[in-house]
């Protein structure tokens, strides 16, 4: 699994010409997977950033077309899309605080149910696989700005230090450790 800065790849699609679009791609094409392969060995190797960068540009190009089968997101209504708009909007902007389902769900005025719903229709995630990536974003920008790992960890209120290493495990692939150095 590959987890690219969303900026990054909406530049790259404007820039081959690609049509915007939600969709997850699927394929059972070998030659897909082998280059899959290369790339995360190339990704993984003490290869040159420009080495790496040119690679996943070239895999993503070749991965980027319309004769794949996709499933395309559900759509999302424009009541719902309205009443999640305030609640994404503050877990964007409004700190690193995890909030409950029930606290979402008031937040919108929509049911945890309706809650959960509109949130895999508009990112494709869970409202707290969502809270959970923002984090992780942020953990990974002050990672490069140099911040402490424990001071990471309390402030985004995991309950220690290994807690805060699995799940950034999990999401980027690697320690938080190897992922500053």
């Amino acid at each position: 699994m590959l987890h690219l800065d969303t900026a990054w790849l909406k530049t790259l699609r404007q820039e081959s010409g690609a049509v915007e679009r939600i969709v997850v791609t699927l394929t059972r094409d070998t030659r897909v997977y082998a280059g899959f392969c290369r790339l995360n060995a190339l990704l993984f190797s003490p290869a040159s950033v420009q080495e790496k960068e040119i690679s996943l540009i070239e895999f993503i190009g070749d991965c980027d077309s319309d004769d794949q089968a996709t499933i395309a997101a559900p759509e999302l209504g424009i009541i719902a899309r309205r009443k999640l708009q305030p609640v994404l909007e503050h877990l964007q902007h409004g700190g690193i605080a995890m909030k409950s389902l029930a606290e979402l769900a008031k937040m919108a005025d929509m049911s945890r149910y309706q809650v959960i719903r509109a949130f895999r229709a508009s990112t494709g995630m869970t409202p707290h696989v969502y809270q959970l990536n923002l984090n992780i974003n942020q953990a990974r920008a002050w990672l490069r700005s140099g911040e402490d790992m424990a001071d990471i960890a309390y402030r985004l209120g995991f309950a220690d230090q290994s807690h805060f290493q699995r799940v950034f495990k999990a999401y980027v692939g690697v320690t938080p450790g190897l992922y500053r150095s």
